[in-house]
């Protein structure tokens, strides 16, 4: 065995392309392949090996942005870098990013993720080692992702680089990150390395399709019409045909129409379950054992095709993983599926039905295991409504439910009931359920029943605990906004108020406690939850408003007890808000919403009476951080400094107080070093194994960096703007060396 071969039988997790093993194919498998793939069915590594064997007029076509991305491919140079393909699900994104990477096998080191959701530490060792693995000729690793987080994947590619001393002036690993995205206004975009494809076709590509086309008819069929080969039609290839017709809405719905209903009634069940899952889950399939099971095909007469009738050939088979992983069923294409999911939902079957269908019938026994994962997106995810906006409440299927139903949210209610059932030992279902509850029904005593029910099942998870003080705490807001009409009821808002406040510290230790290392292992989740801190300061808020309101005097004496114990919390949430909101952002490009700060600030002030504290505040890692800036010179020949123990002072006490709440966030530089005030200065560094290195003196020190950057790609001097988060010194807006020298201040040289 070949070392790259021991190497691809320890890396499950990559497909990894060995044109080799397809020497000896057998021909009916060829066939079959190829079928499968113009009905509908993701592209296989064997599609291409034979595509090649074609014609050039009979060969695949090439999608426009085909030029573009081998072009940013073939610029990438040194370290870990990726380009990114935009695509709507059935646009040919993936077979067009699959052709690149066996065009380019001969190059690179060709493999497909197979599961990006696994732990990326455990991806990033299977690559490198892959990228170790002998053929020094081609060492560089083309790694196709989809829909993969690319920057999580980068810096633990990175760190395995560092950890084993690998440095390179050329490519170790280029990612080609494939992204399905609804809705993409245009074809083609250059900007920071996109490229997007959408499912209309330029001339050149309608032309080529057309010429696809008729060689295909031409295999596939006599000059009387009739197939070639029983069983295959060339009408029947959704996959290309839907392509082919422009992305014809005329021809899918022809796809439905000219095929009346499925001949059984378990047909009618199984097609409207794979539509529903297909519609709203991309990249969802079924196990075609199972499918079997469901159809009874596996123990009477009848077999498959004919129990699904005309609807048969709607669908599509394929294995998981090439020849060796388990085959499954899905609709031949999204379009199918989303047409189909809504002929089914006005004629034959609820969308509500068709869940609960999947939940009650489909998903029993071993393949609950697969099924689970598309059915949690199904119901629970929530889909961001575009760039900047943030989640609606429910998942898109729910909301569908919700809207199709005129509103009646007790059919909801069910399918969320359904999934309770099913997974018992998943405390999302409850947790949405009470969700549902709380925000729609405006139920709370319900809402109230089920966040303890999530909190039964998933005790140690701060997220589910916490919407047990949003219960409360949205129940509390209605009860205020009709206290002015119902005094009296100052009782109940005080009720609901100590429960939220408990609720919500209970949320808060358990935060803390997901951020501790279990047995030696990581901390159990990577993002701090600070949700319960920010809902605390809410209901604060929400009782300080009910002050001015006349009471009893027992109440009033309550009230003002409940206001002065819980004065002396206020003071550390909200401090501890306007710096997590001050020093970092979820992201470099991503604010939280300016509302939370509003509330903190308005709590802070309500409380503490006291001017809200702006910018830098006064702590012992914010003096250790002034300190260091203070000290930094603009003369870089200066020696005596002792900058290296600054630096590692702050860093420990970075540690010690803001590790576990910022670890995941993006730390914002809250000084820079200046050559004049206002004006940042330029310096520079030098870039050693994916680090970033500055000498001051007779001292050289490491620096964080702002952003991953093409200059850190290769070993070398680069220069940067110096500035300091909270964390430490940190490299920004990297530039590689030949930059205009005019532009960079006096302290370079």
């Amino acid at each position: 065995m070949t070392q790259r071969n021991e190497v691809r039988t320890k890396m499950p997790i990559l497909d990894i392309l060995d044109e080799d093993a397809f020497e000896n194919i057998n021909p009916d498998i060829s066939q079959q392949t190829e079928v499968n793939f113009y009905r509908g069915a993701p592209p296989q590594w064997l599609n291409f090996y034979l595509d090649e064997k074609n014609k050039a007029e009979e060969r695949f076509t090439k999608r426009d942005g085909y030029d573009e991305l081998l072009k940013q491919i073939e610029g990438k140079f040194g370290g870990i870098t990726y380009v990114r393909l935009n695509h709507k699900p059935g646009s040919g994104g993936t077979t067009l990013a699959m052709q690149l990477l066996w065009d380019l096998r001969k190059t690179f080191k060709c493999a497909v993720l197979t599961d990006p959701t696994l732990e990326s530490s455990l991806i990033a060792t299977a690559v490198i080692d892959l990228y170790a693995a002998g053929e020094s000729k081609k060492p560089t690793v083309l790694l196709l992702v989809q829909d993969g987080k690319v920057h999580i994947l980068r810096e633990s590619f990175v760190a395995e680089l560092s950890k084993r001393k690998i440095d390179s002036d050329k490519p170790i690993v280029i990612i080609v990150n494939c992204v399905r995205i609804a809705h993409i206004n245009a074809k083609h975009s250059k900007k920071d390395g996109v490229v997007n494809i959408v499912d209309h076709l330029s001339v050149n590509e309608a032309e080529h399709f057309k010429r696809k086309k008729k060689w295909l008819l031409n295999k596939y069929t006599k000059e009387n019409g009739s197939p070639s080969i029983p069983g295959i039609i060339p009408t029947e290839f959704h996959g290309f045909n839907i392509m082919q017709s422009d992305d014809s809405k005329d021809y899918v719905q022809r796809a439905w129409v000219a095929r009346g209903l499925p001949v059984s009634n378990e047909g009618v069940k199984l097609i409207a379950c794979l539509c529903l899952l297909n519609c709203y889950v991309p990249g969802s399939f079924i196990l075609k054992t199972d499918c079997e099971k469901f159809l009874k095909t596996d123990t009477d007469d009848s077999s498959f095709e004919k129990k699904m009738g005309p609807f048969y050939h709607l669908m599509v088979s394929f294995n998981t993983n090439g020849s060796v992983g388990q085959q499954v069923l899905r609709m031949a294409h999204p379009k199918i599926a989303n047409q189909g999911t809504e002929i089914l939902h006005d004629r034959v079957i609820k969308k509500s039905d068709m869940a609960r269908i999947l939940l009650q019938e489909l998903c029993t026994g071993d393949h609950c295991l697969l099924l689970s994962g598309f059915i949690k997106k199904l119901l629970t995810k929530r889909q961001e409504k575009g760039k900047g906006n943030w989640n609606p409440k429910f998942s898109r299927l729910i909301l569908n439910i919700q809207k199709s139903t005129l509103n009646d949210e007790n059919v909801c209610l069910l399918v969320l009931k359904e999934a309770v059932k099913k997974f018992p030992k998943i405390g999302t279902y409850p947790q949405t359920l009470s969700r549902f509850y709380y925000l729609v029904n405006q139920d709370f005593s319900s809402a109230r029943e089920w966040a303890l029910k999530a909190k039964q099942i998933a005790p140690l998870n701060s997220f589910i605990a916490d919407t047990l003080g949003e219960v409360y705490k949205y129940y509390l807001y209605r009860k205020v906004s009709k206290l002015k009409s119902n005094p009296n009821s100052l009782t109940e808002v005080l009720d609901l108020a100590e429960e939220a406040f408990a609720a919500f510290e209970q949320g808060e230790i358990l935060a803390e406690k997901e951020q501790e290392k279990r047995d030696g292992l990581s901390q159990q989740s990577k993002i701090f939850n600070y949700r319960p801190k920010i809902a605390y300061l809410q209901v604060a808020n929400q009782l300080f408003d009910c002050k001015r309101l006349e009471a009893t005097a027992n109440q009033y004496s309550r009230y003002e007890n409940l206001i002065s114990n819980i004065s002396n919390q206020i003071e550390k949430r909200a401090i501890f808000i306007n710096r997590l909101l001050s020093y970092t952002q979820e992201s470099s490009n991503k604010k939280y919403p300016e509302y939370v700060l509003k509330e903190a600030r308005q709590c802070y002030q309500d409380y503490i009476r006291d001017d809200w504290p702006e910018g830098l505040e006064r702590g012992h890692t914010e003096d250790r951080l002034r300190e260091l800036h203070r000290n930094w010179p603009n003369d870089t020949q200066k020696t005596g400094l002792n900058l290296k123990s600054k630096v590692k002072d702050l860093k420990s006490s970075f540690q010690e107080t803001y590790e576990k709440y910022f670890r995941s966030r993006y730390l914002l530089p809250l000084l820079y070093l200046e050559k004049s005030p206002g004006i940042k200065a330029r310096v520079r560094g030098e870039v050693r194994c994916y680090k970033v290195y500055i000498t001051v003196g007779d001292e050289e020190i490491q620096l964080d960096v702002d952003h991953p950057s093409l200059a850190l790609l290769r070993s070398g001097t680069v220069f940067f703007h110096l500035g300091f988060t909270i964390r430490g010194p940190t490299a920004c807006d990297i530039q590689p060396k030949g930059v205009d020298e005019e532009t960079i201040a006096g302290v370079l040289l």
